[in-house]
């Protein structure tokens, strides 16, 4: 959400315009409250029930992974769905470029489910991150499976090359992160959040060529 807040920023910097910041455009904005809300449950559970989420088979855990990527997808699918199917004015939703910048966030999102569903819930992470990055207790307890969102990867870890792997050490020194590391889907959930931002702000004269002219006033 940092680089969200970025990206507003930097339009509302340069445009110098308050209005876009309403998202006055977007759809089903609702969805965003319970999509939060999921995507902080299993950090909450972490703290104040453990139990629940580091059962044998996980299916907590993965269910709320699964169902963090249905809401903040069908949000993104329904704004880049043309206007006409929602509206009888064709120019009342996001313009193309608007549409394309949703495109990296949508990737970046089914990245980081992917490898965390197919990998029961754990995060990847790179052996060269723990040894050259991390605080030698924390690296410890990942490579003795103590933490329940973080594994070393080895041979039998799927989709390594989307895990913990490049070192990215100011999150963590923020403690905005455990570890001080990112995975090449976050880095393109995070720079679709900031594409989000900062389109806002775009002219909307370039509205998608399916959604057809803007309504005169």
């Amino acid at each position: 959400m940092i680089t969200l807040l970025a990206g507003l920023a930097c339009g509302l910097v340069v445009s110098r315009r308050w209005r876009p910041l309403l998202a006055e455009h977007w759809r089903a904005l609702f969805l965003l409250l319970p999509a939060i809300v999921v995507s902080s449950l299993p950090f909450f559970l972490y703290t104040y029930k453990p139990e629940w989420i580091g059962t044998d088979d996980r299916r907590l855990l993965l269910s709320l992974i699964l169902l963090r990527f249905l809401l903040f997808g069908l949000l993104l699918l329904l704004n880049l769905l043309p206007a006409r199917w929602f509206s009888a004015h064709p120019g009342s939703g996001l313009t193309i470029l608007q549409k394309i910048c949703l495109l990296p966030l949508l990737l970046g999102l089914a990245g980081e489910t992917a490898v965390l569903l197919i990998n029961q819930g754990y995060w990847p992470v790179a052996e060269a991150i723990l040894t050259e990055n991390a605080n030698p207790a924390f690296a410890a307890g990942v490579r003795n499976d103590a933490y329940v969102f973080l594994r070393v990867i080895d041979n039998e870890t799927y989709l390594p090359w989307l895990g913990q792997i490049w070192p990215c050490p100011w999150p963590a020194s923020w403690r905005l992160a455990a570890l001080p590391a990112i995975s090449p889907a976050e880095v393109l959930s995070a720079a679709g959040l900031f594409l989000i931002g900062i389109s806002q702000f775009f002219p909307a004269g370039l509205a998608s060529p399916l959604e057809g002219k803007q309504p005169e006033t």
